[in-house]
């Protein structure tokens, strides 16, 4: 026999399950933001002038943005907006075949910016302060990425067209900073995309199709080979706190690699299809992703279960593929090669 109440007992029970368990809460996701960019002008520079590698340089605390045919560095305040406009080579007149022209790279170190001269095939050294040329190194190919080695005091370029990174070591002086070749860094089917790992003594790179290396920073030599299973590798950024190595892949996803696991993928997420250059904000945990071919932006963010979920979408331009973020304002800078100008976005907290 029911008990005289079993039906309405039932009935709250149903109702309390319902309110503490919504349809659809176990699957819910967080909203996806739309993001607006606004256009940041370059003092001085008019596109198309084919910039690349812009970024974060936090000992400056200062976007850094090698204005490509123009022949200018750029400098920007994040906090304010401020600029410092750097002239480092003669510009070169716009014509078809002239974004890979200029300075399209940059490193810092004691006080002097080492930039990328494609026309010359050489670096430029230039004093910080002053912005007086104070030496010209040639280069033994084209340089793609140039960076800072701090423990070796060492700057490596990339040469992607002799499958190989160019070491050089560095000189100080009172008054001056020059540069001597040092020796090659092999990287068959590559280098693509350089980060510096100066904790663990490492750098790494990506060969053209689906392998990322690491190189020890003090030998010179491979000693791993991680497989990240793109069909086009491209950009990479380093979580350094939380021991993960982040691929850009071409046709359209970013996957992380644990460095403490053999460089085992963790998590992968999808973005739009044209994708380069990617760029790493630890304070915030985000990951910004710009796609030339889709022309958008999309910002992963980091979980503390090392899963990727997408937080937001902006809008960008065709070519827009370089990418910088300002750890202490949270903005993301997006280049657009075209206009010779940056996009910028907030991402709401």
């Amino acid at each position: 026999m029911t008990p005289r109440f079993g039906p309405v007992l039932s009935l709250i029970v149903l109702l309390l399950s319902v309110a503490a368990h919504p349809a659809g809460a176990a699957t819910a996701r967080p909203k996806v933001q739309s993001l607006h960019p606004t256009t940041v002008k370059l003092v001085g520079v008019h596109g198309p002038i084919g910039f690349d590698d812009i970024r974060y340089l936090s000992r400056l605390r200062r976007i850094v943005v090698p204005a490509g045919r123009t022949g200018k560095l750029v400098l920007i305040n994040p906090a304010n907006g401020k600029q410092r406009v750097i002239p480092v080579l003669k510009p070169v007149a716009a014509h078809p075949g002239s974004g890979d022209l200029g300075t399209t790279s940059v490193a810092y170190a004691d006080g002097y910016f080492i930039a990328s001269d494609h026309q010359d095939q050489q670096l430029v050294v230039v004093n910080a302060r002053t912005g007086a040329v104070v030496d010209r190194v040639p280069l033994a190919a084209g340089p793609d990425y140039v960076r800072n080695v701090a423990p070796l005091h060492e700057i490596w370029v990339s040469e992607p067209r002799a499958a190989q990174i160019q070491r050089f070591a560095i000189h100080t002086g009172p008054h001056t900073l020059t540069l001597s070749p040092v020796g090659m860094v092999a990287v068959p089917k590559g280098p693509e995309s350089l980060i510096i790992d100066a904790t663990n003594n490492r750098a790494y790179t990506n060969q053209w199709r689906g392998k990322t290396v690491a190189i020890n920073l003090r030998s010179g030599r491979i000693v791993a080979q991680y497989a990240n299973t793109c069909h086009g590798a491209s950009g990479l950024a380093l979580a350094a706190k939380r021991g993960l190595l982040f691929v850009g892949c071409k046709e359209g996803r970013v996957v992380a690699l644990d460095l403490d696991h053999q460089g085992k993928i963790v998590a992968s997420a999808p973005t739009g299809h044209g994708v380069d250059i990617i760029a790493w904000n630890p304070v915030l945990a985000q990951l910004a992703v710009p796609a030339w071919g889709s022309a958008n932006l999309t910002v992963l963010g980091l979980g503390a279960d090392d899963r990727l979920s997408v937080l937001a979408r902006g809008p960008a331009e065709h070519g827009s593929h370089c990418v910088a973020v300002a750890p202490t304002t949270g903005a993301i800078y997006v280049c657009d090669p075209h206009q010779g100008t940056l996009l910028r976005y907030h991402i709401r907290n």
